[in-house]
């Protein structure tokens, strides 16, 4: 005796039974692997010069082989990662040189950029860099610079370690 499912309801009922099995025979998808942590608030550690980083060990991030890092302001630490993209800033507590900057600013000395020079600014990813020049609109404040391209177009670039400025995100 064979059975006949002409009706809708019983065709609904039937495809619905095969979606749920094909549902239930799906594999997840493989998790993402995260990052450590601990590693990342010991590598922001050792970018502060040992100040204590207040990461929440809750913290929830992908993985990044090797996160950038530069100073936000004199008592945060900007972390990118480019692959995947995420951006933290980590409060850092430190203790104060004789001069009221953070001892870590106190110890390496920041390379001063003054309204009007022209400097080589930098952006690129895995794999590629572009390079173009750029004129200071105005002093650097901190490890920021506001700067003006050869167009006429203006945008905010980062001085890393050693005065190289790179384009900001």
């Amino acid at each position: 005796m064979r059975a006949s499912f002409k009706s809708p309801a019983a065709r609904h009922i039937i495809l619905a039974i095969a979606g749920l099995g094909a549902l239930i025979a799906a594999r997840p998808a493989p998790a993402q692997t995260l990052h450590d942590v601990s590693a990342l608030k010991a590598q922001v550690q050792g970018f502060a010069g040992g100040a204590n980083a207040r990461i929440d060990p809750r913290l929830v991030v992908p993985r990044c082989q090797a996160p950038a890092m530069s100073w936000a302001r004199a008592d945060v630490v900007r972390a990118d990662c480019t692959s995947p993209a995420w951006t933290l800033y980590v409060p850092i507590d430190q203790p104060y040189a004789p001069g009221g900057q953070p001892a870590a600013f106190a110890s390496r000395p920041r390379p001063a950029i003054r309204r009007g020079e022209r400097v080589l600014v930098e952006a690129g990813g895995q794999g590629w860099a572009v390079s173009i020049e750029a004129e200071a609109e105005r002093d650097a404040d901190g490890n920021r610079i506001a700067l003006k391209g050869p167009a006429g177009r203006r945008f905010t670039g980062r001085i890393e370690e050693g005065g190289k400025v790179v384009l900001s995100r």
